[in-house]
């Protein structure tokens, strides 16, 4: 059966459910899929219209409804995620997460599709939605940048491509392709329900889970192929490839991606130090050596992408000062594997990372997400334990990973000529 994960804590007032699809996605499917979960979320057989999915939502004390779509490293992840309050603070204590639950069921299963077809109108508007994405993508050239970087690192993978899928594919999609596509999601996905929150009074809510979405919620032929599919490896060739990409903008950008080919699943902690070290606060190597001394930056930071073993580094910096800006990213990237990282580097970095997670039983949504990836990637592991292995990692540790750390990519955003 499809896993359920329950985080209960009555701090809270409301209540967060989502219903996850994961599963593999060739590039050429990507727009098409993002429509049509798009598409189901705008119109049902018993709510046919936004307005009326608006209203129902506005009668169940103004529960809020969405669809998220992001990257697990190779995989997809759709999900269909609704927050209501707890029956314990409304008049009667009516049950809102039943109806909730029930409410997710028919929008998910029971979609408003006719002889083959999404309603056309929803279909054209959502369709419309995912082109808008796509082409406003450059719009913001730092997160245009890191994506493009990312799919020039992952090139071969489906980690690298757009999460919106590509342009073309996204205007050449068919009502008729987008039903293949939601076929494909509903039959092929591995399906998990995350519910995180204040469940007071909801002891039998798993049963209720199982009861309405049945056998929908049943187990696939496949569910370890795509356990496995998270991390497909890329070839890289032994240099390091620089690419400029020409655009009229009054900022340029600059990213590096790097790859330890020799990291391990044990290597996750030490993996995040390191970020951490290089570029995720203000005491960090790149935002004090980039931004603060040299002044060639507005942002400079880094990204770890635990599925693919890579980072990103970007900066946002002006046109004239890319040789500079690289020479001092470079030379930081050397320090970190030369053994030149402070004391005081490596402890704020730690205190940064462990702060973070001690901060995430005050989130639901941040509870939902660990035990959503504590699954997904097999981790089993209670926060309490992760917090305890991030406190042992030592800078030894950090030093002796960041020596299999390797640049692989200099990506550089042009700005004004």
């Amino acid at each position: 059966m499809g896993k359920i994960l329950k985080y209960d804590d009555n701090r809270f007032k409301s209540v967060y459910l989502s219903y996850n699809f994961t599963l593999k996605i060739a590039e050429e499917e990507i727009a098409k899929s993002v429509i049509s979960c798009f598409a189901l979320s705008k119109g049902s057989k018993k709510y046919r219209t936004s307005k009326e999915i608006e209203k129902y939502l506005a009668s169940l004390y103004g529960s809020n409804f969405e669809v998220n779509v992001e990257k697990i490293g190779d995989l997809f992840n759709f999900e269909f995620r609704i927050i209501c309050v707890n029956k314990n603070y409304l008049p009667n204590e009516e049950d809102v997460l039943s109806k909730c639950i029930d409410f997710l069921n028919e929008i998910i299963y029971f979609p408003n599709i006719n002889d083959g077809k999404f309603d056309n109108e929803i279909f054209e508007r959502e369709k419309k939605t995912v082109i808008d994405y796509i082409e406003k993508r450059k719009d913001e050239k730092i997160k245009y940048a890191v994506s493009r970087a990312e799919e020039l690192i992952n090139k071969g993978t489906t980690a690298g491509a757009f999460v919106y899928g590509d342009l073309e594919e996204a205007k050449n999609t068919s009502n008729e392709d987008c039903v293949r596509s939601y076929m494909n999601i509903i039959n092929n996905s591995l399906k998990t329900v995350v519910i995180s929150g204040n469940l007071t009074g909801y002891d039998n809510i798993e049963d209720k889970i199982r009861e309405v979405f049945g056998d929908n919620f049943g187990d696939i032929a496949n569910e370890d192929e795509i356990f496995e599919s998270i991390n497909l490896e890329n070839v890289f060739e032994n240099k390091i490839t620089e690419v400029k990409e020409e655009m009229d903008t009054v900022q340029a950008a600059i990213c590096v991606g790097m790859k330890n080919f020799k990291e391990t699943e044990e290597d996750y902690y030490i993996a995040n130090m390191y970020n951490a070290i290089l570029g995720t606060t203000p005491s960090s190597k790149l935002f004090q050596n980039v931004r603060e001394k040299a002044s060639l930056a507005y942002t400079a930071r880094s990204r770890y992408y635990r599925f693919k073993k890579t980072y990103v580094i970007y900066a946002g910096i002006e046109k004239m000062n890319y040789e500079k800006a690289k020479d001092i990213i470079l030379e930081q990237i050397s320090d970190m594997s030369s053994g030149n990282i402070s004391d005081e580097e490596f402890n704020t970095a730690k205190a940064s990372i462990l702060s973070d997670l001690k901060e995430y039983k005050d989130s639901k949504f941040a509870m939902a997400k660990f035990l959503y990836m504590n699954y997904i990637t097999k981790m089993s592991i209670s926060l309490e334990d992760m917090i305890l292995n991030f406190e042992n990692v030592t800078k030894e540790d950090v030093i002796t990973y960041a020596k299999n750390v390797e640049v692989k990519l200099i990506y550089f955003l042009g700005g004004e000529a």
